[in-house]
């Protein structure tokens, strides 16, 4: 099958959330058995970093004026998977979202490919790629599937053949076949009204994201950290650091929360990394707090957009409770995203100084040190088609404390909510709430914390019933959070890696299914 992938961003070139890493890892995945495309824009000419060879020009009309486009080809330097760049200064320099990109962007996609031989289906992603997918399914009859990331997202209105619509609304009416990104996504849109309209004769879908496991796994965390750095930066200089396994997790990771959060090692690393010269998307990284405890003091670590959709609103509220209660919990976030959200996140680490600690910027090795920190990754999303945070967090062997909403509730095994009459310890890799509010989040936090460091005592029943030893430290072998560690990396590994689900299979039952609707017009 010669498949097109249209990709709006792709990790690590221009990243922003789960969209890019999907479009970085995906084409990878499908090109083991077909033959993929894609295609993409120079955001801010990014492009212009890697080695690339310069193949055609192409020239469109855009509202009277005439635009000339170069056509770079380049690989991405992670996968190895070609790209197809279309760069002209001017556009290259809009903003990443700016819905003119998107109109040129379908014109520029027509142009490419009314050249390219014997294509089976083009695979369409988010609102930005859906004036694209409406031009190639009505102009150059191919058949086509769109893939919903965050629905949330409709993209500007625009005119096509005398309909204004969003962007998205007209990749979804043009479409042949429909995903999104998660199965309990799916049943949670299918009855919006600018979806049902669309989707009601033809295949829809929900098929999870995944991770790529090579790339996540702790026994690279070293390696990988190295490699995000531009190979400027071995964490090994800075504080303890050790690659581990699903085996030894419960050894291995309080001693790098110790060392480099509550040491202080974090600091230095930092100085040097806002010296460097970083990967294409990374930033500068801002610090604020300075947390100290002991190495049984819980931290709970939080990585991702600073945006209102990641629960910021109820974090904010909930926060100050928790720690009335609980001040021997430690926070760590590290997020970039809406000024304002920021700057309530550093008023909060400035106030509870020794409590939380905020490190505001984009900075990928830190995100590995900050799941393999952690004890907990908490994600409190008020909705989340996929999310993959937590499958990364889980490939680091860290248990998720989660809304029970989207991607979280397919991909997150919860604890039970009374573990003494059901003890799942052995299984379990996180806890989900139902309601993203103060008191769903604050009963997320105590449960985890209950079962994990507060009441040892209480299940040496459960324990010594599975011929355990009781715990009477949080980190024993047995005890349940290294249980949770143990079963994190396992589930990652079986059932949410591109390699092993089967997410790469339902795609190409998707494009399967894509074609034979196109068949049937």
């Amino acid at each position: 099958m010669k498949i097109v992938v249209l990709a709006p961003t792709i990790t690590p070139i221009v990243s922003y959330g789960g969209l890019g890493d999907v479009m970085r890892d995906l084409p990878k995945f499908l090109e083991k058995e077909n033959e993929v495309l894609v295609l993409t824009l120079n955001h801010n000419g990014r492009y212009f970093k890697l080695p690339y060879e310069k193949i055609k020009t192409i020239k469109i009309m855009y509202k009277g004026t005439k635009i000339v486009f170069d056509v770079i080809r380049t690989k991405h330097p992670t996968t190895g998977i070609e790209l197809i760049v279309f760069s002209n200064e001017n556009v290259n320099n809009l903003d990443v979202w700016d819905p003119v990109k998107y109109e040129i962007f379908a014109d520029l996609v027509i142009a490419y490919l009314d050249d390219v031989d014997k294509l089976d289906v083009v695979s369409g992603h988010d609102w930005m790629c859906g004036l694209a997918i409406a031009k190639c399914s009505d102009i150059l009859d191919i058949p086509t599937t769109l893939t919903i990331h965050n629905e949330a997202f409709k993209g500007d209105v625009v005119e096509y053949k005398g309909e204004v619509m969003t962007f998205l609304e007209l990749g979804l009416k043009y479409a042949d076949a429909v995903n999104t990104v998660s199965p309990t996504h799916a049943e949670e849109i299918k009855n919006l009204p600018h979806i049902k309209r669309y989707i009601e004769n033809k295949p829809f879908c929900g098929i999870l994201n995944g991770i790529d496991i090579e790339e996540y796994d702790p026994v690279k965390i070293i390696d990988r950290m190295i490699a995000l750095s531009n190979n400027k930066l071995d964490p090994r200089n800075y504080a303890y650091i050790s690659p581990y396994s699903a085996e030894d997790a419960y050894d291995i990771k309080p001693k790098i929360k110790y060392s480099w959060f509550y040491k202080g090692g974090i600091f230095e690393y930092i100085e040097d990394w806002n010296k460097i010269e970083k990967e294409i998307s990374a930033t500068n990284v801002e610090v604020h707090g300075n947390v100290r405890g002991d190495i049984e003091n819980p931290m709970i670590g939080f990585v991702g957009r600073a945006t209102y959709q990641k629960g910021f609103n109820t974090i904010f509220e909930t926060i100050p409770e928790v720690l009335k209660k609980h001040d021997d919990i430690r926070f760590v976030f590290l997020t970039k995203g809406d000024r304002d959200i920021e700057n309530k996140l550093k008023d909060l680490a400035d106030e509870y100084e020794d409590n939380i600690l905020a490190l505001i910027g984009y900075s990928l090795p830190l995100s590995s040190l900050v799941f393999a920190g952690s004890d907990w990754i908490m994600m409190p999303s008020y909705w989340e088609p996929c999310g993959l945070v937590q499958m990364e967090a889980m490939a680091y062997c860290t248990p998720v404390i989660a809304t029970e909403t989207g991607g979280l509730k397919d991909t997150i095994i919860p604890l039970d909510p009374n573990p003494c009459e059901h003890p799942n310890f052995d299984k379990a890799t996180g806890v989900l709430f139902k309601v993203p509010d103060k008191l769903g989040l604050m009963w997320g936090i105590e449960h985890a914390l209950n079962w994990t460091f507060y009441k040892l005592n209480e299940i040496c029943m459960f324990m010594q019933y599975l011929r355990y030893e009781c715990p009477k430290y949080p980190y024993d072998k047995n005890a349940p959070l290294s249980m949770m560690m143990k079963n994190c990396y396992h589930h990652v590994f079986r059932n949410l890696s591109w390699q092993n689900s089967p997410s790469i299979r339902r795609y190409k039952g998707l494009f399967g299914g894509g074609i034979y609707q196109h068949c049937l017009k």
